[in-house]
């Protein structure tokens, strides 16, 4: 009974370690996602900023509200995102289930378009008509240099900051 009770206790506290070893891996993941996605925000304003050439006072009302609109973009994307994730998943979808994710996703571009219409309007009032012109060209420019960067390793970015 003792050596039962011995091993039964080594093996809880085996489990225990465990689990608390596969929680500060969870945490780290977690950790260096957020700051990933914080560098590529930063990145962004830094693109931004510097392209539009924008005043601190104009980056300081700007870029708040560019957050907001890019989160709220965000949010109406995730339903969509989860739904295709779960029928790529699932199995004997219908045809009306995947008209259905179809439409929602089609329509999720008309709301992304409202959203950053709205947001273009209170742009107005932060930036010059040069600025508006030049915000346009942003986004694919930056994805051009992300995906660049992606592709050659981040060595254009490295040699950059060795400058």
């Amino acid at each position: 009974m003792k050596r039962f009770i011995s091993i039964l206790t080594l093996a809880l506290v085996c489990a225990t370690s465990i689990v608390a070893v596969a929680q500060d891996n969870k945490n780290d993941r977690e950790k260096v996602r957020k700051e990933r996605w914080e560098k590529f925000r930063q990145d962004k304003h830094d693109f931004y900023a510097q392209t539009m050439q924008l005043t601190q006072e104009q980056a300081a009302a700007f870029f708040p509200l560019f957050d907001e609109m890019e989160k709220k973009k965000f949010e109406a994307g995730r339903e969509v995102r989860r739904e295709a994730r779960a029928i790529i998943k699932g199995e004997n979808i219908t045809d009306e289930q995947y008209k259905a994710a179809a439409d929602r996703a089609a329509a999720l571009h008309e709301k992304e378009v409202a959203i950053e219409k709205e947001y273009y309007e209170r742009f107005c009032n932060i930036l010059t008509p040069r600025q508006q012109f030049l915000y346009h060209r942003c986004d694919p420019e930056f994805q051009k240099q992300a995906i660049h960067k992606h592709h050659s390793g981040g060595k254009h970015h490295q040699q950059e900051c060795k400058k």
